[in-house]
């Protein structure tokens, strides 16, 4: 069987899942096992070391500190923190700390980075004297970050808060500031507080137990504030020594974020940093005159399910999204939609609703909160009973084996099962069905384009309908006229004539070339 040789709009990102740096184990539970090399000077290029195989653990073993950037020049990512990675060199050439630079180009050292396991970029790893594997280093994108990070790696990781006015002006120094209120620094809940801060280097963090303060903001117990300059409140976590990292870093990273935040290259970090593994995303064109109506609902379910779903918008007419948009195989077509993506599973869900309304997307989020949402597959199971009835039920396993047969002609409902429109048309394809239930050619079938996916048919809307006569060359004939029993029927009865009178012509031309072939065989025996 042939396959329509469409073009499909290519696209992948949310994401949609954070990468990782390593396969099989992670660098942080294993030593560098590479064979150490007769000591050899290692070159240097603007203070940073370019390392080799060769010379990899003299570096490591030279330096009690080291950060080694792992270099794919063929990665557009990889060569944008390039960049980053030489600034933060040169501001931290001078720090106390001795922090070295180094890097390690992996398509000239493809073994290095083979047998370190080394497999996404760009890549950090940190090397601390006394620890016997590396620090596999967070998602850092700028060299202030890179600053940061390694700044709270090797001194403190909270600025100490000693009175009200220092709060005053800590809490006025970014966007977003973190302030922990503790009574007892010793406690293992602020060592939590500094463990969560050092993996988190874009924010400022700040620590007190000063009373002072605590009665300034109202606080009475161990609690972590955190304050965004466009809220008129902060936010405010209660912490005990039960409290984990883990915790702390959720607490930030989701109220440090806006209850919708709009999917750009810049942002997608801070998307998966969450911590939320459950992403509910809008899919509409930020330039439609209902867009305001659209964002406000869905802002306003954003802030119900806070905590448990993340909300993030994407702009459909936005060309950079053209990844995500093939992620979650969304058409034109189907938007507005509303999807949802589990990224402990990878599962996606579909909204089954044409109208994003607060009760529509609120129902949603409980159904796939309550695990009742239905997920969407590229096919649905193939009905036992698919074909006994006089409308054919398809699914995405077998549309083209039964659309695409030179012995059938079969006509195509594409339809929402959620869409009015649809619904109201399903009556008048029954009886259509009926008209051709025992017709030797001609099959009527529909299929869930929501739940199917049929990529060698480009849908325009909901419903479509199309014909796909009974050819040797694949050919669909789209439906463009009255939705009503006369049209359907006087529509299939031309296409049948139509190709009637194709199959007569071709036959009419195979017999003239026979003819023609036959005589001059004939001349050529004379």
């Amino acid at each position: 069987m042939k396959v329509l040789s469409f073009s499909v709009v290519a696209a992948v990102c949310f994401v949609i899942a954070a990468t990782t740096n390593v396969t099989e184990k992670d660098p942080a539970e294993k030593s560098v096992k590479t064979k150490k090399a007769k000591k050899v000077k290692i070159k240097e290029e603007n203070g940073i070391l370019m390392l080799k195989e060769k010379n990899y653990v003299q570096a490591i073993d030279q330096h009690k500190r080291l950060l080694v950037y792992f270099h794919a020049p063929m990665s557009g990512d990889s060569q944008t923190f390039l960049l980053e990675f030489k600034s933060a060199a040169t501001l931290m050439k001078n720090d106390s700390s001795k922090i070295h630079f180094g890097m390690v180009d992996v398509s000239q050292e493809k073994s290095l980075a083979k047998e370190l396991n080394v497999t996404s970029f760009p890549a950090l790893w940190f090397y601390t004297e006394g620890e016997e594997s590396p620090t596999v280093c967070p998602a850092l994108r700028t060299a202030s970050s890179i600053v940061t990070w390694l700044q709270r790696r090797t001194g403190p990781s909270a600025t100490l808060i000693k009175d009200g006015s220092h709060a005053e002006t800590f809490l006025k120094s970014g966007n977003v500031v973190v302030l922990g209120f503790f009574q007892d620094l010793e406690d293992a809940a602020v060592q939590t507080f500094y463990e969560a801060a050092k993996d988190i280097p874009d924010l400022p963090f700040g620590v007190t137990k000063n009373k002072i303060v605590f009665n300034k903001y109202g606080i009475t117990g161990d609690t972590v504030l955190l304050s965004k300059k466009k809220e008129k409140n902060p936010f405010l976590y209660e912490v005990s020594n039960e409290t984990s990292k883990k915790d702390l870093i959720r607490f930030v990273r989701v109220n440090e974020m806006d209850l919708v935040t709009e999917y750009t290259r810049a942002s997608s970090g801070k998307i998966f940093d969450a911590l939320v593994t459950s992403h509910m995303l809008l899919f509409t064109n930020k330039s439609a005159e209902d867009f305001g109506v659209i964002y406000e609902n869905f802002e306003a379910i954003a802030a119900e399910f806070k905590g448990k779903i993340l909300c993030v918008f994407v702009n459909t007419d936005e060309p950079r999204n053209g990844r995500i948009f093939e992620h979650f195989r969304v058409r034109d077509v189907d938007c507005p939609a509303v999807r949802i993506i589990d990224l402990t599973t990878s599962v996606q869900y579909q909204m089954q609703a044409d109208e994003v309304s607060v009760d529509n997307v609120k129902n949603f989020a409980e159904d796939f909160l309550g695990g009742k949402a239905k997920p969407k597959l590229e096919s649905e199971p193939i009905p036992e009973d698919w074909d006994k009835h006089p409308v054919k039920e398809l699914v995405g396993r077998n549309f083209e084996r039964v659309a695409f047969n030179d012995e059938r002609n079969v006509f195509v409902m594409f339809y929402a099962p959620w869409s009015e429109e649809c619904q109201k048309l399903f009556p008048i394809l029954e009886k259509l069905g009926k008209v051709y239930e025992h017709h030797e050619s001609v099959v009527i079938a529909k299929i869930d384009s929501t739940a199917n996916d049929v990529h060698t048919v480009l849908l325009e809307r909901y419903p479509m309908f199309k014909f796909f006569p009974a050819t040797y060359v694949e050919k669909i004939v789209p439906y463009q006229g009255e939705k009503t029993l006369e049209a359907f029927v006087h529509f299939i009865e031309n296409q049948l004539k139509e190709l009637q009178e194709e199959k007569e012509k071709e036959k009419e031309n195979k017999d003239t070339k026979e003819s023609k072939r036959s005589d001059e065989n004939l001349k050529e025996e004379l």
